[in-house]
């Protein structure tokens, strides 16, 4: 069931329990929706010019929360040209590198 920004903007939402949202409409009756995640974090490793190599988190985005396709539906989700570092948001260059936030050693995202 897809309900519109608008129609849920006249619920009232009560509480949520693991992205499932238990709603209460006007008349007093419960219903249920789901959101499905927009984005998640997945390790991938990086290696630098010299050999290193560590392991960092990657964004990866739901596509089929773009096309608002039922949540029902198994998701594909769709690597960023970000990663995240100690909470930090760092872009990735065309050619998948970055610098380390703290040391400034350059590293290429080897599985994407």
């Amino acid at each position: 069931m897809i309900r519109t920004k608008k129609t849920l903007s006249l619920l009232k939402f009560t509480y949520c329990i693991s992205a499932i949202f238990i709603i209460v409409d006007a008349d007093n009756k419960k219903m249920e929706t789901s959101m499905s995640k927009r984005h998640i974090l997945k390790e991938v490793n990086a290696k630098s010019m010299c050999g290193m190599e560590i392991v960092v988190e990657q964004i990866y985005e739901n596509i089929n929360e773009k096309n608002f396709v039922d949540v029902e539906l198994e998701q594909s989700w769709l690597p960023l040209s970000k990663i995240v570092i100690s909470d930090k948001v760092i872009n990735l260059d065309p050619d998948n590198s970055f610098a380390h936030p703290r040391t400034g050693k350059v590293f290429k995202v080897l599985n994407s």
